[in-house]
């Protein structure tokens, strides 16, 4: 754990404001892989509706870091689903915030300040627990250790079932599209195994938590930042770019087919 200190003062540094310039060079992209088309139909008998996607949780639902101003993977998802027939049009209702973690945003369902948007949504979305790993990281800088990340492990995941089980009290239908977090210091090295092992752990509460849920789905999207190889990341080093967003979004489309979440014939 020792050997990420370094690391992790880097990558704070850079996020606080630092230029990256003289760390980090510029790597040629490698061939965009091609985009992965899904043909979503409806019965002839559906009826055209009008669709609410409410985006809850952190800086990735918010869509921090998209110099397209496209609105992050939640609006690209929207326009996509202008594009499904049957569908007359998209409403997003984007709630959340950079830097929330769990704990706040449990306190805001419990608090019903998210009834509305989550009650009235078609598709919700939801993307946290990336602020609560940075937490620790800030709290323990200079005394970084696994034995810290377990211990909140166990209050995350307690904080997670609540969050879930809170939004199937609001809206017991609606599919729940859920992502997994990432390890933005895999940008510096490929040799910070420890913190791979700790986002793992992490994801493998999250997963088995939404598998659970019927009418949700677990997008994993780890493998996609692993480095910068692929030019994903924004200026800050830390958030998505353009097209981070754009690959999360078509690996949520993919996963929303594989997980039954689409319109079928």
């Amino acid at each position: 754990m020792k050997r990420i200190l370094f690391i992790v003062v880097v990558l704070l540094c850079i996020v606080s404001g630092c230029s990256p310039s003289s760390i980090f060079g510029n790597d040629k992209a490698e061939p965009r892989k091609k985009p992965v088309n899904i043909s979503f139909t409806v019965p002839p008998n559906f009826i055209p509706q009008s669709v609410v996607i409410t985006a809850l949780g952190d800086s990735l639902s918010q869509g921090v870091g998209d110099e397209s101003n496209l609105g992050g993977y939640t609006g690209r998802i929207a326009s996509e689903i202008r594009t499904w027939q049957g569908i007359k049009g998209v409403t997003v209702e984007n709630t959340a915030k950079r830097g929330r973690r769990s704990d706040q945003l449990l306190a805001m369902l419990q608090q019903g300040k998210l009834t509305g948007p989550v009650g009235q949504a078609d598709y919700l979305t939801l993307t946290i627990g990336g602020n609560d790993v940075m937490k620790i990281v800030k709290r323990d800088l200079f005394s970084l250790n696994i034995e810290a990340f377990d211990e909140e492990l166990v209050l995350y995941e307690n904080r997670f079932n609540q969050i879930i089980t809170g939004i199937r009290e609001m809206n017991p239908n609606a599919p729940l599209i859920v992502m997994g977090i990432y390890n933005p210091f895999s940008l510096v090295t490929d040799e910070v195994e420890e913190f791979d092992v700790i986002i793992d752990s992490y994801n493998e509460k999250m997963k088995n938590r939404v598998e659970a849920d019927p009418q949700a789905c677990f997008v994993p999207i780890s493998d996609l930042f692993i480095g910068n190889k692929n030019l994903v990341y924004h200026s800050d080093f830390f958030h998505p770019n353009s097209k981070g967003y754009d690959l999360i979004a078509e690996r949520m489309l993919k996963r929303m087919d594989e997980c039954g979440l689409s319109y079928e014939e």
